[in-house]
């Protein structure tokens, strides 16, 4: 090549030739492989553009001068076809195999400014020039016509414009857009004579380009970048700010989400990621993110050549061909933007170009190492996601078992388990007030008053002699203890004895003897503690100890045992163990070593406070540890708050601290009653969790969540009334028997027993099928004066006795005493030659009396 390269361009259906044009030179290259090229013969015609790549010159075409402008074929079969502008205005035809190339020349000569084939319609031309004002810029020629003449150019569009730039549709084969005169770009659909023209106002003319899903026109003017949707050309939906003017702007052909540019004086490569927020089609303003890339290293400290051009290959989405300035070509790979992201069933999926791929989870090794391989540094980083702990809950119906302790297994935590425990018990024993409002303590305005407690000094079981400790008692406070788990009644020995075997049968030997304790019994403590001791299969089990230990306590608590039992307090693991020794060793009313003691469980310090503590120290307490469960969102605080509001802060509390929506939306739908479901937190709590199970596919657990709803949901406080309609106009009668006594309130009791046609209409009410009289006649004891005016009472006082009833059946009736008079006798229907039996279709009929035994 002996002058210097200004344009480069791959060929669209033949992926390994490209052509290049410099000043009167157009040269076809060939790619191929550098191992299949012989490098021992020295030639000029092997161009190495890449570390594995190689171009070798096959054609060129040397006959024009000063090519402005080239344009490569997409025809896909026999020769290889380009389109070259010259400065004159003609348009030549090459395929580097005829020496004859059919030429277009304007009728007025000026500059061809642009070229640009039809992908849909590789036959299709179109050129652009200069303005003439006895001209057109556009002319659409057929080149399968052969020479231009009157057949083969199909249209001459803008009379005395200029076409900066013009490219084709790549939905519709007839709609060509263009970029005219600096102010508009028209996009012209001649699928219909005369031509459709959509006009759009704007000076972004330069570098129209469409992507390749068809959707999107970019276009440029300066520095700045004009992206528009084709559905609508009022406006561009996105604009982008560069920081030099652009000399080049074309679509990644592979990938519509892709836009390049080249800047003035610029080294970069600038790629543009355009994100559309939902789905593509939605259309809207997409996010870009800017990513700049050097095909060309500066070499010993000098600068980086400048980008003069770039091609990108027709399906390799990450290859393009690089032109710099100087005319240096690169076949340069761009690096991958790799995305990640996760699916709905936590796999981790990544982009390997057009593909997706899923990657691989780490799993531990199959076979002990101590090597410090990858899994090894990392393993102890890894916890598992919150969502698959959730899904996999959700596969094995967790919340939804019908007991709930049963639901406490299935969580797979020590601490959710004792909260569904919790939660249990709480329903067994209808009571989900919580403490909070079972003992007076709850700040709310309508909640119960606090009851006031009776003291009583209690002395130790087991000696005769010393000072006891002050024990508080009341009703409410003896309900707050069975709540908390401590369920054996205090005045019967053998219920307390049941409730320490059932502990020390399910090993809680320390907790057995620290209950025992709290109920001055010092040597049953001492005989668990040895018990515990003797079935323990732990050498270095401190239970002996802590009984021998305990068997120095006397009701005097000497100074000395004190003491000890103080220092070493600390070195205890077992915190029942330690809470059992402070307590023993406690100063006076100084309970809170015990009642602070986090390791032991919120129910046995509840039991405890409700035993020990005063009026007032127990609503502090109580208001205190409130407040401490919202904060860390510990669960077990239900207990305290129970079904109101503060439990739904504190779920919410919990939420915020593990993410947990499952176990909040279900604690909410079997714990919470109906009104507090009405909340939006807790609305939101269980839509979330309903999506997740509709994005699993688990239909099953989903429904049953819906009628665990629905059986909680109280059904709409509307009133259940029956109305009596008209059989001839279909009006409500008895709506207009109101009406008419609200009218005319003197004469109520007159019209309501001479009624005998419809108030609307004027038409007779039906007769009674007994006594054939209209219904609403007066009729027996009311007629005579009597009845609820006189204080009858019983059946008589009441309306529905004189009103009238039919049967759904039969469609006869009557009054109901005669009704009921009738069907005590009788089976069937009263009315002549109908066997209805109307009264065995229903519930059977009260007994009434009859009127003439209660008058008298």
């Amino acid at each position: 090549m002996t002058q210097t390269v200004v344009e480069v361009h791959w060929f669209p259906k033949y992926p390994d030739r490209f052509l290049t044009t410099a000043g009167s030179e157009i040269n076809l290259y060939q790619v191929k492989h550098r191992d299949l090229i012989d490098h021992s013969i020295q030639t000029n015609i092997n161009l190495d553009i890449s570390k594995s790549t190689t171009a070798t010159l096959i054609a060129f075409e040397t006959r024009y001068q000063f090519i402005r402008s080239v344009a490569p074929s997409f025809h896909s079969t026999g020769e290889i076809l380009f389109a070259a502008g010259l400065p004159n205005g003609k348009v030549a035809l090459c395929n580097f195999a005829t020496e004859n190339n059919v030429e277009f020349t304007p009728r007025l000569s000026r500059p061809c400014t642009c070229l640009a084939w039809s992908e849909l319609e590789p036959s299709l031309l179109a050129m652009g020039h200069d303005r003439n004002r006895s001209d057109h810029c556009i002319t659409i020629w057929d080149t399968e016509r052969g020479v231009p003449n009157q057949s083969s150019i199909l249209q001459l569009i803008g009379l005395s414009e200029t076409a900066h730039s013009i490219c084709w549709d790549k939905t519709f084969p007839q709609v060509l857009i263009a970029g005219m005169s600096h102010k508009h770009i028209k996009m012209m659909d001649f699928r219909q004579n005369p031509a459709i023209v959509t006009l759009a106002n704007a000076r972004t003319v330069n570098g129209l380009c469409i992507a390749p899903n068809g959707r999107y026109l970019s276009s440029y003017v300066d520095n700045v970048i004009n992206l528009w949707d084709l559905r609508s050309l009022e406006k561009p939906i996105s604009q982008i700010q560069m920081q030099k003017n652009i000399t080049h702007l074309s679509w990644c052909p592979t990938r519509s989400s892709v836009l390049t540019t080249l800047q003035r004086d610029s080294p970069l490569i600038n790629l543009i990621d355009l994100h559309w927020p939902g789905s593509e089609s939605d259309g809207g303003e997409p996010h870009s993110i800017k990513r700049f890339v050097s095909p060309f290293q500066s070499r010993g400290g000098s600068r980086m050549p400048t980008m003069g051009y770039l091609s990108w290959h027709p399906y390799d989405l990450e290859r393009m061909l690089a032109l710099s300035g100087t005319g240096t070509i690169c076949d340069y790979r761009i690096p991958q933007r790799v995305a990640i992201s996760w699916d709905n069933n936590n796999n981790l999926y990544g982009n390997n170009g057009n593909e997706l791929q899923q990657f691989t989870s780490p799993s531990p090794p199959s076979s002990p190492t101590d090597s410090l391989n990858q899994w090894d540094c990392g393993i102890d980083s890894y916890e598992e996601d919150i969502a698959e702990t959730i899904q996999k809950r959700a596969m094995n119906n967790y919340g939804l078992a019908a007991e709930m302790q049963r639901n406490g297994d299935l969580a797979g935590s020590g601490n959710l388990r004792g909260v569904w425990r919790l939660l249990g018990h709480m329903i067994k024993e209808e009571c989900k007030l919580g403490l909070n409002t079972i003992l007076g303590v709850c700040s709310a305005p309508d909640g119960p008053a606090m009851s006031r407690s009776d003291p009583d000094m209690m002395k130790w079981l087991d000696f005769s002699i010393g000072s006891g400790l002050v024990v508080y008692r009341s009703e409410h406070r003896d309900t707050a203890q069975l709540l908390c788990g401590w369920t054996f009644d205090r005045s019967k020995e053998s219920s307390f004895l049941s409730f320490i075997d059932e502990l020390c049968s399910n090993k809680e030997y320390t907790r057995a003897a620290l209950i025992a304790c709290f109920h001055f019994r010092i040597k049953q403590a001492i005989d668990i503690l040895g018990r515990g001791a003797e079935q323990s299969a732990d050498p270095s089990s401190l239970l002996r100890v802590a009984a021998i230990a305990l068997s120095g306590f006397s009701a005097e608590r000497s100074g000395l045992w004190r003491k000890q039992c103080g220092a070493a307090r600390t070195q205890i693991d077992d915190p029942y163990l330690r809470c059992m020794f402070s307590f023993l060793a406690h100063e006076k009313d100084g309970f809170e070593t015990v009642t602070n003691e986090t390791e032991i469980s919120l129910s046995d310090r509840m039991a405890f406070a409700c035993n020990f503590l005063s009026d007032l120290k127990l609503a502090e307490y109580i208001k205190g540890m409130v407040a401490n469960c919202i904060e860390s969102g510990d669960l077990n605080g239900l207990l305290l708050t129970g079904a109101t509001n503060d439990g739904i802060k504190l779920l919410q509390s919990h939420l915020d601290r593990t993410e947990d929506v499952q176990t909040v939306a279900l604690i909410a739908a079997r714990f919470l009653t109906s009104d507090l479901l009405t909340d939006y937190r807790v609305q939101y709590w269980v839509s979330t969790y309903r999506d997740l199970l509709d994005i699993w596919g688990l239909w099953e657990q989903r429904a049953q969540l819906d009628i665990t709803l629905g059986r909680i949901r109280s059904p709409p406080q509307n009133s259940r009334s029956v109305f009596l309609l008209c059989n001839f106009c279909g009006k409500n009668v008895s709506m207009s028997l109101q009406e008419d006594a609200r009218v005319r309130t003197c004469a109520v009791a007159a019209v309501m027993h001479k009624l005998s046609s419809c108030p609307n209409c004027r038409k007779p009410l039906p007769r009674c099928a007994l006594c054939l009289l209209h219904m609403g006649t007066t009729m027996g004891a009311m007629s005579q004066g009597h009845g609820a005016a006189q204080g009858q009472i019983g059946w008589q006082s009441k309306p529905f006795s004189k009103w009238f009833s039919w049967c759904q059946t039969c469609r006869h009736g009557g009054h109901t005493e005669h009704l009921a008079e009738w069907f005590n006798e009788n089976t069937e229907c009263p009315v002549t030659s109908c066997n209805c039996k109307c009264f065995a279709k229903d519930l059977p009929m009260p007994q009434y009396p009859r009127e003439k035994d209660t008058l008298s």
